[in-house]
């Protein structure tokens, strides 16, 4: 083989190598109470666009008046996006699972939240003290189903329709086989 050949191959896998490893985000999921004046950190978690990991978990410390527990994290840019779910999910003998809503290009853009007694919930092997995490890609929507286009002429007005054949037009022929079988049905009963 030829040096030029065996370079194009090995650069060809070595790109595809390339594609195929993608990379690794970190993100902090907080738990944040309503009494609380900021949030805590409620688990780290690494992921890509098809897994994801629980690398540390925090059960939060929720204060007994409240109810109601924030659960999100800070985009890139700032902003909080998030769920409220209730308290008594952080409890022990909850099961709990977070899920990672990845846009088309694997990024995180929602994070949510379900709580369940043990044994209910599927096993999974990225858990960590009772916290589980899956990622959950963006589905497309459903797409109209669409008619046939409405056909024009070439100078945009609709073609004639064609006229509307009566049931006599339709179906003679259907009547004259009728007719016909009659007819052949009578004759044959007269020879006897």
């Amino acid at each position: 083989m030829k040096a030029h050949t065996v370079i194009s191959i090995l650069l060809t896998f070595l790109c595809s190598l390339g594609a195929a490893i993608e990379t690794e985000h970190t993100v902090d999921i907080l738990a944040w109470p309503l009494s609380a004046p900021k949030a805590g950190t409620l688990a780290k978690i690494t992921y890509n666009s098809t897994f994801a990991t629980v690398k540390s978990y925090n059960n939060p410390t929720i204060p007994q008046e409240d109810d109601t527990v924030r659960i999100g994290f800070y985009h890139p840019s700032g902003s909080w996006s998030g769920i409220a779910t209730a308290a008594s999910n952080f409890a022990p003998e909850k099961d709990k699972k977070l899920q990672l809503h990845l846009n088309t290009n694997g990024e995180l853009y929602h994070v949510g939240f379900r709580a369940s007694d043990y044994g209910s919930s599927s096993g999974t092997s990225n858990t960590n003290d009772g916290m589980s995490v899956e990622v959950v890609r963006i589905r497309p929507g459903p797409t109209p189903f669409l008619n046939k286009p409405v056909v024009v002429n070439a100078d945009g007005t609709m073609p004639p329709k064609e006229a509307e054949k009566s049931f006599l037009q339709k179906y003679w022929w259907a009547i004259a086989g009728f007719m016909l079988l009659q007819v052949i049905m009578s004759s044959g009963g007269k020879g006897e």
